[in-house]
């Protein structure tokens, strides 16, 4: 395409909100944070290896009875929510967190997929959590670079245990 000569009326969503196809078989409430899987439908949020956080949804769909892309739900892609969290203390506030299941984050998980950055913590089971794009990939990258750490050092032992064995002090 070419740039722009004149005047264009671009639409707008407003207010950060998008809508996405459901998975088959799949229930999703309202007010629940939901991921895209890896064919790209929506799903509710779960700390399962490739997920991707987008949103919490507006609106209630049962699509337990129908196919992939049958219904379609609406989801807020930014602002600040609360949901359920355990063990978080006010020094917990500018963490990123990641998705436990659909109403909980954490700290960390084992898959760690980013849904935001903790803006208060309420008690030290609910916290509100900034869910901003920018916030979600704060939460990924930090979870890459642990994931890098975590590498590097088993490396480190793998490489420090060859040694020992090559030096006899350590038997294979």
């Amino acid at each position: 395409m070419a740039a722009l000569t004149q005047d264009r009326n671009t639409t707008r969503k407003a207010g950060g909100q998008a809508a996405y196809p459901v998975a088959a078989g799949v229930k999703i409430y309202a007010g629940a944070m939901v991921c895209l899987n890896a064919s790209g439908y929506a799903v509710p949020a779960a700390d399962i290896a490739g997920l991707k956080f987008v949103g919490v949804s507006r609106q209630y769909v049962d699509n337990t009875n129908g196919a992939n892309g049958a219904q379609t739900v609406l989801v807020w892609k930014e602002g600040v929510f609360d949901f359920e969290a355990s063990g978080m203390t006010a020094a917990d506030v500018g963490k990123p967190v990641f998705v436990s299941d659909d109403q909980t984050v954490a700290l960390s998980t084992t898959n760690a997929v980013g849904c935001g950055i903790i803006t208060e913590v309420e008690s030290a089971t609910k916290v509100w959590i900034d869910i901003a794009e920018a916030n979600r990939r704060t939460a990924q990258a930090q979870a890459n670079s642990i994931a890098a750490d975590v590498a590097g050092i088993v490396a480190d032992f793998n490489a420090l245990l060859a040694k020992l064995k090559a030096a006899g002090i350590m038997a294979s």
